[in-house]
């Protein structure tokens, strides 16, 4: 019986230590979901202060972020960068004066995207399909031709 006795306690001091670290991962998983609403959280909010900015409907912003990056404000694809996929040059041609890396930050990303974007809104005279298509494929061109450089940041090309 005391042979009983000693592999039942063994058993429950295993059983207590599993318990423990089950607990344990279920509080980092907690945590960690927790930072993720929070960056989600603040991910939305800059997004409603860079519409409003800019005079954009927030709905196609979030569609930008959701279709170029899926909300990872770390993505990269080529010469793209974070939440909007924006081109270094081209937020370069709206001001940025950062490094490409710094386009990682949302601030930033979404401050140079969404007056890009806004200019692609503006040149397809507020139809947001039009301007999701332009903010994809570029508008130099028809805000050339529409005289709408100026007010869309664009430079002239010489």
């Amino acid at each position: 019986m005391g042979d009983f006795d000693k592999s039942t306690h063994e058993g429950a001091m295993i059983s207590s230590r599993a318990i423990v670290l089950c607990v344990a991962i279920l509080l980092s998983l907690g945590s960690a979901g927790t930072a993720r609403a929070q960056a989600a959280g603040e991910v939305a909010a800059a997004i409603t202060e860079y519409s409003n900015l800019y005079g954009v409907p927030e709905s196609l912003v979030h569609s930008i972020v959701k279709r170029e990056s899926k909300y990872n404000p770390k993505a990269r694809h080529g010469g793209n960068w974070g939440l909007m996929q924006i081109n270094y040059a081209t937020a370069r041609i709206m001001g940025y004066r950062g490094s490409a890396k710094g386009l990682l930050d949302v601030d930033a990303n979404l401050k140079y995207g969404v007056k890009y974007l806004a200019g692609a809104y503006l040149v397809a005279g507020g139809n947001t399909r039009r301007a999701l298509g332009y903010y994809t494929g570029g508008y130099y061109y028809v805000a050339k031709r529409k005289g709408l450089l100026e007010e869309t940041g664009l430079k002239p090309m010489r």
